[in-house]
């Protein structure tokens, strides 16, 4: 049933059959379903366990902070603009016409009261109040009226003097608006003291009150320019609450100051802090669109394959569930890297160094733009995928988790070194960082093998278990071809020398190399290498059924593989290593018949496809150059060179490469590994005194009892054939 689903999983992604299923629409539809899944997950701290309190009202619970947070105290910083700005005194204006203006006034009073007590009309005091009140520049309080008309000439000159003397000294002052009615009170306190009769009293209180006004005037423009140059410079106060702090305990009455910290954590009234949401989803959608980018740029197979984006969707969203889940406990033990280890093992290195900058963004969102979090996960990320980058051995994910391990541990201390953190507290903080790279490990050791069957995925790891002696298939070719063992291990370590050289797998040319030949388990007597103490069967049977039993051995390793469920890469390897060449030594055979004109040449050659990879043509040419030098009777370095240069000469002529992406200087290449490899494997060895009597013994042995069968000599044709027609041509 699971393999059912995966398949139907995988023709969805490969076989659209609907307009749903287009890969425009498909790629759309996941992009905005991952958009949504992200962006939920990321938000999910943004609207928390909400409270209702009320300023004044009981607590009947602890309330902690969810996250660190940061905020303007509004209330604080009130308090201190308004103290600012009492601070800042008042710009006033000094009107000098004000004093002029109230001489002015004064002369023309004592005027108008000496006229009208020269005026013999007026009889009573009543009648000269009257006509001084009338013609009074200024309104007058009776009383000063009333004093004026009891004074004489010498009493008005002295008492304008008076008045002009308190006038005078008041304007020097300065007066302002708020000051005026304490100055008229002191007026009067300063008449009484003249020593003058009450009557002169009365008058130069009187008009000295009433003439008495603000010579300080407000300029408005520049006070509010000072205050608000005043408010430009305070700095707003600001609280900050960390993570997992008491807001309000148990039992505490609740404060102003304390539901604004509610607030600003979203905390309060079931807000769910909208700014902050639109934030996130852009921040969420720039990212997604850099990815998508980047993968169109720089890794288009990527960009096309709608299974590896989910792949790589998965893995992202895997990575923030882990690191959101580690962040109740500590940001430090969060295992983002094993986001970038899947990526890297799955798809590929660059994609892997993509997927852990864009976990590492995403996580400092969840850890509140903490530097130092966001800076372990970015680095330890970067590291996993240097080291899981060339796969060559079972323990290299330990090895990476030690290596993550290690590097968490000293970026954990710069930085904390940096914030100057306690240094106990750093040392802790390191311990947990090395235990996010330990289990960033654990957990792609863990996930790998399920992801891998889920999305058809073959990865070094998978691989490197296929070489293991104990397969069951490796075991059926050491038991049934032995011979072909030996030689498949050869191959193995020829292509594999020669696989960093031209940038190929190494991993796969080697997996590759010990299976190319499994289809041989079915008849494996029928090749040379496996003939130890037989006659060679090709001897009596006609060229064209030796033809049809060699090259059937294709057919039947990848039955064969198919049956053991070998990834698909590795069959891909075991059909194409000999492309369509020619089975040369039956072919020639077929020729020297009596029917040579009836024979076509196509039905001695291979079925193909030629190979598609360069992992594939590295192993045939290694196929054919190790079978070729085995046959050279008396090998040395040149006979060796020219045998190898040959063989590739011919594949390349014979238009084998055509399909694969080898180039000259590949091939160059090739040929320079194989001659020193195969140089060292098939030297010239001494042969001891002992050792030529024996020969010579069995060879006069043999030659006088039995013929020697052509398909066991090393030096004649047939041995080519026992590399299914790889040497014929060489031999």
């Amino acid at each position: 049933m699971l393999s059912l689903n995966n398949s139907k999983l995988r023709d969805f992604f490969l076989q659209p059959t609907s307009t749903y299923a287009k890969p425009i629409i498909r790629r759309m539809v996941l992009g905005l379903a991952f958009f949504f899944v992200f962006t939920v997950v990321l938000s999910a701290d943004f609207v928390s366990d909400k409270v209702s309190f009320q300023i004044g009202q009981v607590s009947d619970r602890d309330i902690l902070a969810p996250r660190t947070v940061s905020y303007v105290d509004t209330v604080k910083t009130k308090h201190l603009e308004e103290e600012v700005l009492s601070s800042i005194a008042n710009v006033y204006d000094l009107d000098v016409s004000i004093m002029a203006k109230a001489d002015e006034s004064v002369a023309a009073i004592f005027l108008i009261a000496r006229s009208t007590l020269a005026d013999a009309s007026l009889k009573t005091d009543e009648g000269k109040m009257g006509k001084i009140s009338a013609n009074m520049p200024v309104s007058l309080p009776q009383t000063a009226v009333a004093g004026l008309v009891q004074l004489n000439e010498a009493d008005l000159v002295k008492a304008e003097e008076q008045v002009k003397l308190l006038l005078h000294k008041y304007f020097q002052r300065g007066i302002r608006d708020d000051d005026i009615d304490l100055a008229r009170k002191h007026i009067v306190i300063e008449t009484e003291e003249l020593g003058l009769n009450k009557h002169m009293e009365a008058a130069v209180a009187g008009i000295t009150q009433q003439l008495l006004k603000p010579n300080f005037i407000l300029n408005i423009r520049e006070t509010d320019k000072r205050k608000q140059s005043a408010l430009n410079s305070i700095e707003p106060v600001r609280e900050t609450v960390k993570q997992g702090q008491i807001l309000v305990r148990k039992g505490d009455v609740v404060t102003a100051d304390q539901i604004q910290a509610m607030e600003e954590l979203g905390l309060y009234k079931g807000q769910v802090g909208e700014i902050r949401v639109f934030g996130l989803t852009v921040f969420v959608l720039l990212v997604m669109l850099l990815v998508m980018g980047y993968l169109y740029k720089f890794s288009r197979g990527v960009y096309e394959n709608d299974l590896q984006l989910t792949l790589l969707g998965l893995i992202i969203l895997l990575t923030l569930l882990l690191g959101k889940t580690a962040h109740y406990y500590s940001d430090f033990v969060a295992p983002v890297a094993a986001g970038a280890l899947l990526a890297s093992i799955l798809i590929d290195a660059r994609v892997g160094l993509l997927t852990g900058v864009t976990a590492a963004m995403l996580f400092g969102v969840i850890v509140d733009q903490d530097l130092r979090a966001v800076s372990v996960a970015l680095i330890g990320s970067m590291v996993g995928v240097y080291s899981v980058s060339k796969v060559t051995h079972g323990y290299s994910l330990t090895k990476t988790g030690v290596w993550i391990a290690a590097v968490n541990f000293i970026v954990i201390l710069a930085t904390g070194f940096i914030k100057q953190v306690n240094p106990s507290q750093v040392l802790f903080q390191g311990l947990q960082g090395v235990v996010s790279g330990i289990v960033s490990a654990v957990i792609t050791i863990g996930l790998l093998p399920y992801l891998e069957h889920a999305f058809n995925i073959t990865t070094s790891i998978k691989l490197l278990d296929l070489t293991r002696p104990n397969h069951p298939l490796l075991q059926r070719l050491l038991l049934d071809a032995p011979g072909t063992y030996h030689h498949s291990v050869l191959v193995g370590n020829l292509a594999e020398t020669a696989a960093d050289s031209i940038g190929a797998d190494p991993v796969v040319v080697r997996v590759g190399a010990y299976f190319h030949d499994i289809g041989k388990i079915k008849r494996p007597y029928f090749f040379v290498e496996n003939q130890v103490g037989i006659d060679n069967p090709h001897e009596k049977i006609a060229p064209s059924l030796s033809t049809l039993i060699v090259t059937s051995h294709i057919k039947d390793g990848i039955d064969l593989c198919r049956d053991y469920k070998i990834p698909q890469m590795i069959t891909d390897i075991v059909q194409q290593h000999h492309g369509t060449t020619l089975v040369s030594y039956f072919y020639n055979r077929a020729t020297e018949t009596d029917h040579s004109e009836c024979i076509v040449e196509a039905d001695f050659r291979y079925e193909g496809p030629r190979p598609q990879t360069k992992e594939a043509a590295l192993i045939m040419l290694a196929d054919c150059c190790e079978a070729a030098v085995r046959s050279i009777a008396k090998p040395n370095l040149n006979r060796i060179e020219a045998m190898v240069r040959k063989i590739i000469r011919e594949r390349l002529h014979d238009g084998q490469l055509d399909e694969c992406s080898l180039t000259l200087k590949d091939l160059n290449i090739i040929g320079d590994v194989f001659i020193r490899v195969l140089s060292s494997m098939f030297h010239t060895r001494i042969e001891y005194p002992d050792t030529l009597k024996e020969l010579e013994k069995r060879k006069y042995k043999n030659g006088s009892n039995n013929k020697q069968s052509p398909a066991k000599d090393e030096s004649n044709g047939p041995t080519g054939e026992h590399r299914d027609g790889c040497a014929a041509k060489s031999s």
